[in-house]
């Protein structure tokens, strides 16, 4: 028994031992198939990395994205066109972003590359940012004279964030989308009746869906880009803090409650036209971008249901508040990272 345990832990000892050999072995296996190549036998090259290759843990990262090029080359030596686009395949996949030097790549290999989609198919990614109202009055109303107490509205800073999603089509354009949660801030106050001061802040929360046309006018690690097309909101929270002060014989009275649900005064469903202005850094945080956006959507929807504009009592009698028409709109400055996402496929050439 003791015998068969130091045959087993020995045993197992040397195949570590077997496979770590084999592991440090390998970059000496790709500086013989690179010198190899360098001196013209080509022909076995193949053989020399098969089996580094084959072992996951053989290369580095590295190791095989350059062995994979030697590979590549090889084939395209002998003129085994499917091999070598099975090695181009694999070199893309581990290397995307790989730039072309026409003056040490061979004019083959340049050929083949080019044969390849090599730009991303998605960039995804976080973007955070922050709002500010600009309100469009459309109609004024009060329980006073509505052409005399018009009232003003002053935007508060409101914050977002949100994921985005960029597909490119073409080589500057791209469709764009993107789906965030949105905080949006505003005061109203007017002066009504000669004795009332009415102060209401609404807060409201909204689900936010752009659809833009993406303009990109560089493809180097600075782009400038602008896009353009329109935005869709759904309102899924709403709420007021209102607040009434009296001027009664010399004395000031308030009158003032708790947060109010108005999310049955507005329309839940709005929507917006867009243009933006920004600029993508690319390869500062690994292969990523950093993203600068400046937005401002222009709002095409009442926000207001006038079917409901009376619907809250406490509003109209408490607070002697009533809706004016308006929309809504907003700009947004916002900052996000987004990493691209490949996937190398070869064109075919129809004939």
């Amino acid at each position: 028994m003791i015998f068969l345990k130091v045959f087993f832990i020995v045993s197992i000892y040397l195949m570590i031992q077997i496979e770590t050999s084999a592991q440090n072995d390998c970059p000496q296996v790709l500086k013989k198939a690179r010198n190899t190549y360098e001196e013209g036998r080509i022909s076995e090259i193949s053989d020399i990395l098969e089996s580094c290759l084959k072992d996951k843990t053989g290369f580095n990262k590295e190791e095989r994205i350059e062995a994979y090029k030697l590979l590549t080359l090889t084939w395209l030596y002998f003129n085994e066109r499917t091999k070598a686009e099975e090695c181009m395949y694999n070199f893309l996949k581990l290397n995307p972003e790989y730039v072309l030097n026409e003056t040490v790549d061979p004019t083959e290999f340049i050929n083949l590359y080019t044969n390849f989609r090599t730009s991303p198919v998605l960039i995804y990614g976080i973007k955070l940012g922050f709002n500010n109202q600009d309100i469009n009055v459309i109609q004024n109303f009060s329980v006073d004279n509505s052409t005399v107490n018009l009232g003003k509205y002053k935007s508060a800073l409101g914050l977002q964030m949100g994921v985005n999603f960029e597909v490119p089509l073409h080589k500057n354009l791209s469709l764009v989308t993107e789906l965030n949660l949105v905080r949006k801030n505003h005061t109203y106050s007017d002066e009504i009746l000669n004795f009332a001061k009415i102060n209401f802040h609404e807060k409201q929360t909204l689900l936010e869906v752009p659809i833009l046309i993406h303009l990109n006018f560089s493809t180097k690690k600075f782009i400038p880009y602008l896009n353009f097309g329109g935005t869709f909101g759904c309102l899924i929270n709403d709420k007021a803090i209102v607040s009434r002060k009296d001027r009664v014989s010399g004395t000031q009275v308030e009158v003032s409650g708790p947060e109010l649900k108005i999310l049955t005064l507005r329309h839940k469903l709005l929507y917006s036209a867009s243009l933006g202005v920004g600029f993508k850094l690319k390869n500062i945080i690994g292969n990523g971008y950093i993203i600068v956006e400046a937005r401002y959507n222009v709002g095409l929807r009442n926000s207001v249901n006038p079917r409901y504009r009376t619907s809250n009592s406490e509003l109209i009698y408490n607070y002697l508040y009533l809706d004016n028409d308006f929309r809504m709109n907003s700009f947004v400055c916002s900052l996000g990272f987004a990493l691209p996402s490949y996937r190398p496929r070869i064109r075919r050439i129809q004939g």
